[in-house]
Formats: structure tokens, C-alpha cells, sequence
């Protein structure tokens, strides 16, 4: 079985794992209550969060992620629980530098749910691997990611704007709503081919992994971009800060293409992510890349593994604008501290460096309002045109700037 692991990429985060193991057999799925079961989820920074456990863990905050293809949970929680690993596989990033290993836990009980964890998945293979840039870049605690052990299991339905999850039995014949697009599950993670729309009118097919733990809408692959450039011909490449990531640094770039169709769907003008290296599964120039979160909250996407399906029903969302970061910061919070957000890098000829923002500085409070969570904050940032008034602690001076948001991309 290969593991491979993509997950998001808030404001330019990334992190691919491609791991060989043995083959293990996952045990079948039970719960407490009768199927279909729905409840209540809360979506930040496009990433769709849970409560669940681990084993006879305490209540943990959970993302439930179709690019990851096994469970993965953040070692300070594994060894909070007792979890011993029984193997070891090797961690390759993106950037480039040292990988790390991934520890691997046979026999992982997976609950989540309503109060008293209403459903279950028993004898479940998982990984043990850092989640905490998840945290970092959120804002929010994020103790696992919930990968294909629950998508294999059940047929389940995410309704984004509803901020709820509906789980079925994986063979369940009852009718789905929203338009049944194929989808290919390789690896135990889900890909689709839709159709790229290029600036000279012309279509070309790609293979994309299907990526709800990745907030942004696209992942480019560089490799598939060079073999078909006219994707992007007359389009302007803009520079976005370099993040860390397993493997290292990797350099990024952002460009707004076209549009992309899936099924009788189309995405107009969303904005791709480029990561200035190819490794892990972006070494591969077949695999277009990555859609993200950002697509699929405009959704309430069913995923039914079982018969290689997804289905997609529209919400309100549909035709927002796509947008990405107008100020020219990258924030994050150092966990377990989520309250002080901290600058972690500023682009060149941006709002922010034109206002002289530094890395380092802490952002005291945003538009007046001392408490807004990080996830929100990014939000707001989002929105050209827009005036933010930021207070700033530099050491011990504080003092406050206003970023005219504009466009990067």
C-alpha cells in the first residue's frame, strides 16, 4: 500500500508525504446509532473540523481530509494516549533538504461525532507525523487528520455552507443529491480529470487529486504546467513568500487561470498555487495537481468511495469571486497560544513592506477588534480595495498602520 499525504496550504503551505508500506488489511466500520447519521462540523480556513478521539484519547479537534490516505495523528497527542508504533515509513517533502519518518500505529480505534462519539471505526491502520503547521496556520487546535480509514468506510456528505456532515453506510442506495461526477481512487485518495480552460479558448485535460485538507483552490504542478504551457500563456506569475515545509523550503508562485470545469461546472478565474519544485507527487508531469477546499466549499460535495463517485449540489457560494491574500503578510500563531498572531513573512513591494511590517511583529488587534481568530483575519485580507487598520507590537512599541489591501494575482 503506498501512503500519500497532501494537505493544505494556507497562504502557501504544503506538505506531501509519499511513504512506501506493507500491505494491511483496515477492518470494516460500526457505530452506535443507525446510519445516516448528520452532525454539526465547523469550517475554518476552508478546512472542515470535527470532533473525535483516538482510542481512549480525550475530545480532540480533528480535520477530516480526503488527501491524506491514511489517518494521521500529531505525536504529542500519541504519546499522550499510550500509541506505539509497530513500523516506520520515510516522509519526503516538497522543499528540498532532510525527510523525516513517519511512525505507523496498527489497531487505532477512530471515534467521532456527537457527544459520547456516536461513530466508530475499529483496528484502523494510522500514522504518527506533525500536524502542528495546521495549527500554526489556522489558528486553531488540530490534534488529526481523519483520512481515507473514514472516506472507504462510509459514504459521506459535507454541507460547507451548513457547516454540517452527513456519514451513510458505503453501500447505501438512497439517493444523493447534486450532479454524480466519476471520480478514481488511487492510493486510497480521490483524483478527477477535469478540463483546464486555456486563455486561447482551447480545453485540456488533467488528473487532479481531490484535497479537502488544502485550502486553497489549485495546486499546479510545475512539471505538467511546462509540458502545457498554454495554460497559462499572457498570464502573469506573481511571487508569494517562501513557507517550510518536510524536505525543506519551497519557493512558490501564484498565477489566476482561466477557469477549470468538472462536470457541468465551471470555475471561473480561480487562483493556482505553483510550487517551484517537483517532488513527491508533483514529480509526476501526468498529475495536473491538487483542487482545494476553496473549490469545494462552494459545494456540498457527497463522497462515495464505494462506487467512485462524488456528487456535487451548488450552494451560495457558486460564483464568489476567488481571491487571495491582498496585504502581502503571512500570519500564524505559535500553539498553544492562538489568541498572538504573529507576522511570519512579508512580500517585497507589498502593502505591508510599503508600511514597513516585519517579521516578528505581532498583530495587536484588527480593524479595532482585539479577539478576531487568525482563520478570520486571513479572511478579511482577502478583500481588495479594502482598507485593514492593524495595531502592531514591534518589542515594546506599539503603534498601528493601514494596509490598502490590492491584488497580488
Amino acid at each position: 500500500m503506498q501512503l500519500v499525504r497532501s494537505s493544505a496550504y494556507f497562504l502557501g503551505m504544503i506538505f506531501l508525504l509519499v511513504a512506501a508500506l506493507n500491505s494491511v488489511e483496515l477492518k470494516g466500520a460500526s457505530s452506535a446509532r443507525a446510519l445516516p447519521l448528520t452532525i454539526p462540523v465547523q469550517v475554518a480556513s476552508n478546512l472542515v473540523y470535527v470532533q473525535g478521539r483516538i482510542n481512549d484519547s480525550r475530545q480532540m479537534s480533528v480535520v477530516l481530509d480526503t488527501g491524506a490516505s491514511l489517518s494521521i495523528v500529531a505525536p504529542t497527542v500519541a504519546k499522550e494516549i499510550g500509541l506505539h508504533a509497530s513500523s516506520s515509513a520515510e516522509a519526503a517533502g516538497l522543499g528540498h533538504g532532510s525527510s523525516e519518518s513517519s511512525q505507523i500505529v496498527e489497531n487505532a480505534d477512530l471515534k467521532w461525532g456527537n457527544e459520547g462519539s456516536d461513530l466508530h471505526l475499529s483496528s484502523q491502520l494510522i500514522a504518527i507525523l506533525p500536524v502542528g503547521y495546521v495549527a500554526e496556520q489556522v489558528g486553531r487546535p488540530t490534534d488529526a487528520l481523519f483520512g481515507s480509514n473514514v472516506f472507504k468506510n462510509f459514504r459521506v456528505t459535507v454541507d460547507y455552507e451548513g457547516e454540517r456532515a452527513t456519514f451513510d453506510s458505503s453501500t447505501s442506495l438512497s439517493a444523493v443529491s447534486g450532479e454524480s461526477i466519476p471520480i478514481e481512487i488511487l492510493g486510497d485518495t480521490p483524483f478527477v480529470t477535469p478540463s483546464l480552460l486555456c486563455p486561447d479558448g482551447s480545453r485540456l485535460n488533467g488528473l487532479f487529486l481531490l484535497d479537502s485538507g488544502t485550502t486553497g483552490s489549485l495546486i499546479l504542478n510545475k512539471a505538467f504546467l511546462a509540458a502545457h504551457p498554454e495554460i497559462t500563456t499572457g498570464r502573469s506569475f506573481v511571487d508569494f513568500p517562501s513557507v517550510q515545509a518536510v524536505g525543506g523550503t519551497i519557493g512558490l508562485k501564484l498565477v489566476r487561470v482561466v477557469g477549470l470545469e468538472v462536470g457541468s461546472f465551471r470555475i471561473k478565474e480561480p487562483i493556482a498555487l505553483v510550487p517551484q519544485s517537483s517532488t513527491g507527487v508533483l514529480s509526476n508531469p501526468e498529475i495536473a495537481g491538487f483542487i482545494g477546499a476553496e473549490i469545494m466549499r462552494r459545494f456540498t460535495i457527497t463522497w462515495d468511495y464505494a462506487n467512485q463517485r462524488m456528487s456535487l449540489l451548488p450552494n451560495s457560494h457558486l460564483h464568489d469571486v476567488f481571491e487571495s491574500d491582498a496585504s502581502g503578510l503571512r500570519l500564524n500563531v505559535i500553539p498553544p497560544d492562538y489568541k498572538t498572531i504573529h507576522i511570519a513573512a512579508v512580500l517585497p513591494g507589498s502593502s505591508a513592506a510599503e508600511e514597513g511590517l516585519r517579521i516578528g511583529d505581532i498583530v495587536k488587534a484588527f480593524n479595532g477588534n482585539s479577539d478576531t481568530p487568525l482563520w478570520r483575519l486571513t479572511n478579511e485580507l482577502r478583500k481588495p480595495g479594502a482598507s485593514a487598520v492593524i495595531s502592531i507590537q514591534r518589542a515594546t512599541n506599539v503603534f498601528t498602520v493601514t494596509l490598502q489591501l490590492r491584488r497580488l494575482v
